[in-house]
């Protein structure tokens, strides 16, 4: 669920805006909108997440952004909950123009959004290579990658399972479903088989 603030604004202005607030907001249809606290599933799978990539991710050649971190999507602006972009200079940015990955955690009142509108806005930014969503409390995501030739799939590859691999193929790494969702989903005796 959101808050919609009820005057119609400029992206400048809501940059200016978003700069004097402590509260997270995206800006959607010339609108400030409010986004409502989540869940602990939510947050661990969040944060799980943002660790797994700092483990894998060169520092020195990427950036990991959460939820304060804004996109650039055309007519609105966007904050998901992880982004990766190239590593950027600019340490006064408010978002990006070019982020590489996109992750969206569910939340009872995001699927359609997620799955529908902001799939459709992240799919037109050039520098995307895929788009990630994941359930806050299953071992489950539905990730759309970049083919050969530049376009995404129409449907996610579906990915569920505390023993499986999530292959995110332009950054060249892997990660185990299971390390993301620790503390979501009881521990298993031993780590799932490395995917060859």
């Amino acid at each position: 669920m959101s808050v919609h603030a009820p005057m119609p604004m400029t992206k400048e202005a809501f940059l200016a805006f978003i700069d004097e607030r402590e509260e997270r907001y995206e800006f959607v249809g010339g609108r400030a909108v409010m986004m409502v606290n989540v869940t602990r599933n939510h947050a661990v799978v969040t944060v799980g997440l943002i660790v797994a990539l700092y483990q894998r991710l060169r520092a020195e050649q990427y950036d990991i952004a959460a939820a304060e971190f804004a996109v650039n999507v055309g007519p609105n602006i966007r904050s998901p909950d992880v982004l990766v972009q190239p590593r950027s200079s600019d340490g006064a940015a408010l978002g990006t123009k070019s982020p590489v990955l996109i992750a969206e955690v569910l939340s009872p009142s995001t699927p359609r959004v997620n799955f529908g509108e902001k799939r459709a806005e992240y799919f037109g930014l050039p520098s995307l290579e895929a788009y990630l969503i994941l359930s806050a409390d299953q071992p489950e995501a539905w990730l759309w990658q970049r083919r050969e030739r530049e376009e995404f799939p129409s449907e996610p590859e579906r990915i569920a399972g505390a023993d499986q691999w999530l292959a995110l193929n332009a950054l060249g790494i892997e990660i185990p479903l299971a390390e993301i969702y620790h503390g979501v989903c009881p521990p298993t005796d031993e780590p799932p088989a490395r995917k060859r």
